[in-house]
C-alpha cells in the first residue's frame, strides 16, 4: 500500500508542470469516455439500445448536479479556507444520498420500460461515484495537487469504462454492462481516493453542522443554476426523445458529443488557473484578474473557429466511421452544434469568474432566463425541423447564456474596482 501511495504522490518535483499534464490527461480521458462508451454501446447492442443508453447517461449526468451541488467551484476557490474538508465531505454525503433518492423517484415517476428504467438508475449510481470522488479531487486541487485529481479522474474513468466495454462486448447486454461499470467505479474510488486523501486530510464528518448547512446554502444558487444549465444543454435531446425515435436520439448524440471538444481543450488551460483567478480577485489585483479572463475568452474564440472548420471538412466522415452510422445528412447541424460548444466553453469560463466574485444569484438569474428559453424553443424547433431544430435550439440558447454572463461579469468587475478605488481614497484622505 505504501508503494501505491508513493507512486500516486510522486516526488514533488516540477509540481506546476505535473499539475497541468495530469489535468489534461484526466480531463481528456473523462471527456472522451462518454463518446467511447456511447459508440461501444451502440455498436454492441444496436441503435435502439444505444439510444436508451444515451438518454440514461444524460439523465445520470443531469441528476449528478444534485450530487455535485456545484460545491467544487466554491471549494477550489476557497483559498481562505472558509470551510474545512470535513465540511465539504459532509455536505457531499448529504447531496449524494439526495441524488440516489432523486434517481429512484425519477424512474418510478416516469415509468419507462424495465430495461430503460434499470439502465437509467444504474447510470445514476455510476455518475454518483463521480460526485463522491469529486469532493476528494477538489481537496487535492485546493491543496495544490491538481495532478492527483487528474490521476484519480483518469484511473477511475479508465477502470470503470474499460469494465463496461469488456462486459458489453462479452454479453451484449446493456443492463449487465452498466451494473459492471458501477461496481468498477466503486472499486476504483476505494483504492485511489479513499487511500490518498489521508495524506492531506482525515476522513471524518464535520463537527460543525451549522457550517455544513451554511455551505449548502451558499451553493444553493449555483446548484439550481447548474441543474438548469445541464437541462439547457440537453433540452434538445429530451425533445428528440419525446417527439422522435430512439434511433433519432442516437443520431443526434453522434453529432452532439464532439461539442465537448472546445470545452475540453479550453479546460486544459483555465482549470489550472482557477486558484490564480481566485487569489488575484481576493487580493484586488484587478488587471491580472481581467487579463486572465480576456485571454482565455480569446483562446476559446480561436479554438471554436478551428473546430468549426475541422467539423465541416472532416467531422461527418470521422463520426460516421466511429459510430458506424451514415451521418451524411447532418453536416450543417454538426457545425452549428460545434459553434454551440464554443459558446458553452465561454459560458463555463464566465461562470467560474462570477463564482470567484461570489455572485451566485446573478448566475441563477442568467440560467433561469435561458432555461425558460430552452423549454420553449427546443420542443418547437424539434417538432418542426427535427435534428437540425435541436442543433439550432442548443446553440441559440448557449449564445444567450454567454451574453447574459458577460454583461453581469463586466458590471460586477467594474463595481468591485470602483469600490476598491473608493476605499483606498478614503484611507489616504
Amino acid at each position: 500500500m505504501n508503494k501505491w501511495k508513493a507512486l500516486i504522490l510522486g516526488n514533488g518535483e516540477n509540481q506546476g508542470r505535473k499539475n497541468v499534464v495530469w489535468n489534461i490527461i484526466g480531463s481528456l480521458i473523462f471527456a472522451l469516455a462518454s463518446i467511447v462508451l456511447f459508440a461501444v454501446a451502440a455498436r454492441a447492442t444496436g441503435e435502439y439500445y444505444g439510444g436508451i443508453f444515451s438518454i440514461a447517461f444524460t439523465t445520470g449526468q443531469l441528476l449528478l448536479t444534485i450530487g455535485y451541488y456545484e460545491v467544487r467551484p466554491f471549494q477550489v476557490t476557497d483559498m481562505a479556507h472558509q470551510y474545512s474538508f470535513q465540511d465539504y465531505f459532509s455536505a457531499r454525503v448529504i447531496t449524494s444520498v439526495a441524488m440516489a433518492v432523486a434517481g429512484a423517484v425519477y424512474v418510478l415517476a416516469s415509468r419507462p420500460g424495465a430495461v430503460k428504467g434499470t439502465v437509467i438508475f444504474l447510470m445514476c449510481l455510476y455518475k454518483l461515484m463521480d460526485g463522491v470522488a469529486d469532493v476528494f479531487e477538489g481537496e487535492f486541487q485546493r491543496q495544490g495537487r491538481l495532478d492527483i485529481a487528474g490521476k484519480s479522474l483518469a484511473f477511475r474513468t479508465l477502470f470503470s469504462g474499460g469494465m463496461f466495454i469488456i462486459v458489453v462486448y462479452a454479453v451484449r447486454d446493456i443492463v449487465i454492462a452498466s451494473a459492471a461499470a458501477v461496481a468498477a467505479a466503486v472499486f476504483a474510488f476505494a483504492v485511489f481516493d479513499l487511500v490518498i486523501i489521508g495524506e492531506f486530510e482525515p476522513i471524518a464528518f464535520s463537527r460543525a453542522w451549522k457550517k455544513v448547512f451554511g455551505l449548502l446554502r451558499d451553493c444553493t444558487s449555483l446548484f439550481v443554476g447548474g441543474f438548469l444549465y445541464l437541462y439547457i444543454c440537453n433540452a434538445a435531446k429530451y425533445a428528440i426523445d419525446a417527439y422522435m425515435t430512439e434511433e433519432a436520439v442516437t443520431y443526434y448524440t453522434d453529432i452532439y458529443l464532439p461539442t465537448s471538444t472546445i470545452n475540453l481543450l479550453s479546460g486544459f488551460i483555465f482549470k489550472p488557473l482557477l486558484t490564480t483567478m481566485g487569489l488575484s480577485y481576493e487580493l484586488g489585483e484587478w488587471k491580472r484578474f481581467r487579463s486572465i479572463v480576456v485571454k482565455l475568452l480569446l483562446g476559446i474564440v480561436g479554438l471554436t473557429v478551428v473546430c468549426c472548420l475541422g467539423a465541416y471538412v472532416l467531422g461527418i466522415p470521422v463520426l460516421s466511421l466511429v459510430f458506424g452510422h451514415d451521418l451524411g445528412g447532418y453536416r450543417t447541424a454538426l457545425v452549428i452544434l460545434i459553434l454551440g460548444g464554443g459558446f458553452n466553453a465561454a459560458a463555463m469560463l464566465l461562470y467560474y469568474a462570477l463564482t470567484t466574485m461570489r455572485k451566485q444569484i446573478l448566475i441563477l438569474f442568467c440560467y433561469g432566463f435561458s432555461f425558460l428559453l430552452a423549454v420553449a424553443a427546443a420542443p418547437y424547433l424539434v417538432k418542426h425541423y427535427g435534428i437540425m431544430g435541436g442543433a439550432v435550439s442548443y446553440t441559440g440558447v448557449m449564445a444567450v447564456v454567454v451574453m447574459t454572463f458577460l454583461i453581469c461579469a463586466w458590471y460586477q468587475y467594474k463595481k468591485a474596482v470602483r469600490k476598491d478605488h473608493d476605499r483606498k481614497e478614503q484611507q489616504n484622505a
